[in-house]
């Protein structure tokens, strides 16, 4: 059984222990609990003020700062005004997406540029060495943050790019870069 107290727990703890980003799936896959979709989605609607607040605090631009190397305060300064605006274009994408779903997110954005319409799930599938099943969620969750649009009579995907898709190509956007500790634990960094 899922315990999201638990989770929020790990997370909140993470959020304010430095420069980590962990992500809900992250946090429960930690905990040891299966992913649940509807879950994560729950608890990251409910977790994004929270994730922001704690990243626009002083002392977490102080603690950046310091992981940097900035010593003076004009540098400092300038990282302030930087950072918040920069914390402000992050989306709920960056804590609420696995690593494969945003590559998944990647994928079509890069087939776009290309001029090269979105393949169908098996083929997503293939061609990023991830399951069909996965990639299924992954359009789901892709969906429902506005990313991708499901079409009732589909073509080839069954999916097209939203209309303002690029919206999600500023802040953290579909990026990511996780760190594995000890060969177990997980989390993002910006």
């Amino acid at each position: 059984m899922l315990n999201e107290t638990a989770i929020e727990k790990l997370l909140v703890d993470d959020w304010a222990s430095g420069l980590r980003i962990t992500t809900v799936p992250q946090a429960m896959g930690r905990l040891g609990f299966e992913d649940d979709p509807e879950a994560r989605w729950r608890m990251v609607d409910r977790l994004y003020g929270l994730w922001q607040s704690s990243l626009e605090t002083p002392e977490k631009v102080q603690e950046i700062a310091s992981a940097i190397g900035l010593k003076n305060s004009s540098e400092r300064e300038a990282l302030s005004h930087r950072w918040l605006d920069q914390v402000g274009t992050w989306g709920r994408a960056p804590i609420l997406l696995t690593d494969n779903k945003k590559l998944m997110a990647r994928h079509m954005w890069s087939r776009r540029l290309k001029g090269q319409p979105l393949i169908g799930p098996e083929d997503t599938a293939a061609s990023l060495g991830i399951s069909t099943k996965e990639v299924n969620n992954g359009t789901q969750l892709l969906s429902r943050l506005g990313f991708i649009s499901l079409q009732r009579n589909p073509p080839r995907g069954g999916y097209s790019l939203a209309e303002d898709a690029d919206k999600f190509l500023g802040g953290l956007g579909f990026f990511y870069h996780t760190v594995t500790l000890d060969g177990q634990e997980n989390f993002g960094l910006p």
